[in-house]
């Protein structure tokens, strides 16, 4: 019985074909990583686009607490600077009841409500990068600190003022009165004779030093009002200039 061998001869790959092998693995490598980093460009150009439409929204409502505060604090300065001189000396029974009146400004006050939710984004997940404009993400980070730095460091001064103003009032008027003055709006307050309170407006003492000391710091309250009118006026202004700009880089109406 004979035996056939067969023998199979496999042809060995050359340099040619290791290299074309090689090269397509690589460009496949290659493709994938430019289609997932387009993705990535995709996904962060999207976020930045919403970041960038809140970060208008915010601004919008932080102009509108501005303008609260604007006229908050400058009617205050205005109603303490016409019921000035009742403040400091007060003798008349009209002067008492404008002292009374002018109880009720300490207590008239603007908390600004700091929208920053996305600038809070932001700097919580590092993600400032994602504002891929510089001169937006310069100004958003200016803003930023002016407003936690500045104006609500500021803030918090004239809420100090005011506390101690109330504490002071506690020792010269008469809480029921003061009460029912704060319970007015600030016209009908104007219109309080003291004809027509059933009880006269006394005041608690009759202490000169004391009285002093109420109204200096009244003025010192009244003169932190003013410097919040102010800084309210040009922290309104960055706000509009930061919203202006976000429109001109970002191309939006």
């Amino acid at each position: 019985m004979e035996v056939h061998t067969h023998s199979h001869s496999h042809g060995k790959k050359n340099w040619k074909s290791y290299f074309w092998e090689f090269l397509m693995l690589f460009l496949a490598v290659f493709c994938g990583f430019l289609a997932e980093n387009q993705r990535e460009h995709y996904v962060e150009h999207q976020r930045e686009k919403q970041f960038i439409k809140t970060l208008l929204q915010d601004l919008g409502n932080d102009t509108a607490n501005f303008n609260r505060s604007i006229s908050i604090f400058k009617s205050n300065v205005e109603r303490f600077d016409s019921l000035k001189t009742s403040v400091k000396n007060p003798q008349t029974q009209e002067e008492i009841l404008n002292a009374y009146k002018a109880t009720t400004l300490a207590q008239s006050f603007s908390s600004f409500n700091y929208s920053d939710r996305t600038i809070e984004q932001l700097r919580s997940a590092g993600n400032f990068r994602l504002i891929r404009n510089s001169a937006v993400s310069d100004a958003v980070i200016e803003y930023d600190r002016y407003i936690r730095n500045t104006y609500i460091g500021l803030e918090k001064i004239l809420s100090g003022q005011s506390i101690g103003l109330l504490e002071k009032q506690n020792e010269i008027f008469d809480y029921d009165l003061c009460n029912f003055f704060l319970s007015k709006t600030w016209q009908q307050r104007q219109l309080i004779t003291a004809d027509s309170l059933a009880l006269q407006p006394k005041l608690l003492t009759d202490n000169e030093q004391k009285l002093q000391q109420y109204y200096n710091s009244f003025g010192m309250w009244r003169n932190w009002s003013s410097r919040m009118t102010t800084h309210s006026n040009i922290a309104k202004k960055d706000a509009i200039r930061l919203m202006d700009l976000v429109k001109k880089e970002y191309h939006l109406k």
